[in-house]
């Protein structure tokens, strides 16, 4: 058969939904939900001064935070 568990075809999707701007101490947010499934994410920049020693080299930082309810 050509039919996912739910019953929904193979070539059927499940409609999104997408917020921006859902948490407010951050430089930008999105909130997706599709079928049972809901996903936040947050993200902070910050724009730095490059070392004297070092003037043309940055660098990244990334931090998960995430949990299964």
């Amino acid at each position: 058969e050509d039919l996912r568990v739910d019953g929904r075809g193979c070539e059927d999707y499940r409609c999104a939904e997408v917020e921006t701007d859902v948490v407010s101490n951050t430089s930008g947010s999105a909130r997706v939900k599709l079928g049972h499934t809901d996903i936040l994410v947050g993200v902070k920049a910050e724009l730095g001064t490059p070392k004297l020693e070092k003037p043309d080299e940055g660098y990244l930082e990334f931090f998960v935070d995430w949990s299964v309810y």
